[in-house]
Order: structure tokens, then sequence, then C-alpha cells
């Protein structure tokens, strides 16, 4: 038989916005972007359907796990008590308007390597103090605003991408950091200069960053986390976890998929016990379609 569509068109456009207009004027019959600053009034659009995927990405603040000056990110419970500390649904629904998904581990949700049976920890400040206060970071005096631990102060500096959408989440985890009695300097560059000078070289303290996964559809943990790559690969947490390692490189090697699946499910279970950085969130990309062009089905 015939196809039921004899031809496709494709028009490009220099934004989202001059896409979405270009729907608006009945010109084209998707969008293959909706972006933040017309999902609005894409949601307005009676005509047009909307399809959400995950994007290979995940957002994350990473440690430097051997800075001297912030030692205390040496200790997990800390990180712990750091992440419990992040409002990440607040990112998520006042930053990102509701087009990201909370992020529990290094490995995308949907594959195959995911293992949901990690903690899924939540924002509570409460206890994010509770601990900070067993791990013997208090607030010495009347009027402090900083947590010591003897001459150990939590106080750090999280560099972060100087685009405004970085910019708001950094500001974001910096306001809930300080409610803790942790201090946070806030530091803007841009990316290339972030990676150059500072993740390379291991010149950070905390750095809020992007891993972009899109070239690599196997879902392999090792470059960021294995002890060999702390050095001078990308392991910039410089996490240093024998098992986690052999778990790893025992992966690479292996053809056979259950057996990858169980030393991953090993790999992320020791990672949400320690937390050497902190996983946010999955950005979302959406589609816009209309109505009219049937049997959409998107893809992770």
């Amino acid at each position: 038989q015939q196809p039921y569509i004899p031809s496709l068109i494709f028009r490009y456009y220099p934004d989202s916005a001059s896409a979405f207009q270009a729907y608006q004027e009945g010109t084209v019959q998707g969008v293959s972007q909706i972006t933040q600053d017309v999902l609005p009034a894409a949601l307005a659009e009676a005509d047009l359907s909307l399809y959400t995927s995950r994007e290979p990405e995940l957002s994350m603040v990473l440690f430097n796990l051997k800075d001297a000056q912030a030692s205390f990110l040496a200790d997990k419970d800390v990180r712990r008590a750091l992440y419990l500390g992040i409002n990440r649904q607040a990112i998520i629904d006042r930053i990102l308007q509701g087009q990201a998904i909370l992020a529990n581990g290094p490995i995308f949700p949907g594959t195959w390597a995911y293992y949901d049976g990690i903690e899924a920890l939540a924002y509570e400040p409460d206890n994010a103090l509770t601990l900070l206060k067993k791990a013997g970071y208090i607030l010495a005096e009347d009027g402090d605003v900083v947590r010591k631990k003897g001459d150990v102060a939590l106080a750090l500096t999280l560099i972060h991408p100087d685009s405004p959408l970085h910019t708001a989440i950094a500001r974001q985890i910096a306001d809930d950091w300080q409610k803790l009695g942790v201090s946070v300097t806030l530091e803007a560059m841009s990316y290339d200069q972030l990676l150059a000078e500072r993740l390379t070289p291991r010149s950070y303290q905390a750095a809020l960053v992007d891993l972009n996964l899109s070239r690599s559809p196997d879902p392999d943990p090792y470059p960021f986390w294995d002890q060999l790559q702390a050095t001078n690969g990308q392991n910039y947490s410089q996490w240093d976890n024998r098992f986690v390692s052999e778990y790893l490189e025992q992966a690479r090697v292996t053809i056979d998929q259950a057996e990858r699946a169980r030393l991953y499910r090993n790999f992320q279970v020791i990672f949400s016990e320690e937390l050497p950085s902190l996983p946010l969130f999955y950005p979302v990309t959406t589609y816009g379609i209309s109505r009219e062009v049937q049997g959409v089905r998107i893809g992770p």
C-alpha cells in the first residue's frame, strides 16, 4: 500500500520561539523542541500535543574530595547532609518550570543498567542538621551563622557556568546550604574555563555541572568514578573506592548484560551510600506536534 503521508518537509528555524511561531501561523505541524520560554504558550494551544522525554544528561554537584581547605567534604555524613539540605524539587518547579526529573544516581532510569532499589532522598533539612551536629559541626557561640568543628568551618566555593539558568540554580543551592550553617561563595565562569582551569587540574571545591552522555549510549560510569581516572581522567571528584572500581572495570569487559547489570547495581548501592557527588536532576525535552499527526511515539 501507498504511505498515508506522501512527503515530509523539514523547515529550520534559529530557535524554538521562531519554530513555534511558524506552527501558530500554520507553516509547520510540529516543533522539535519546546523550550521554557515558549512552554506556557504551547500548553495553551488546544490542538498541539506535547510529548516529553528524558534527555541523556545529568545535572549534579561535583565535590573535590581531596581539597585540603574543604576537608569536611571527605566525610560522607557531611555530604549526605548537604544533599538532604538541597530542595531539588523547588529547583525543578520554580527554576526549570517542571521540566526535569529528580535524579537519585549517576545511571539513567529506564535503562537496563538502572537499579530502582537505591534510596531516594528527599528534602529533609532537619535531618541534615542532625547529621551535621553528629559529625561535630556546631554553632559555637550566639550569633554564629557558620558551623565549625574545632578550627574547621563549613565554608566552600561553588563554581558554576555563567548562564542565567545555572546561576539561578547555584543561588538556590547556596541559599539552602546557608540555612544549614554552611558558608557558600559562588563563582561563575564559562563552561570551557570551568572545565580547563578548575575541574581538570582539580582546583575547585564544589562545582555545578551537566554531564552530557548523548554520545555514550552504553551506560558506562567508568570514566567519572573509577579510581584510575582520579589523576588525569574525568574522575574530577577523585573518589577512591576500590570496590567500586573493580565493579566498573569488570562491567566494561563483560558481554553478559545480566552480569553487567549486577555489577552496576552494586556500584549504584555504594554510590548512594557514600555520595561522592550529588545528582540533582535529569532535564527533559518536549516535542510539540499537531493533533492531526497520529501514532506519535517518543523514545528514550
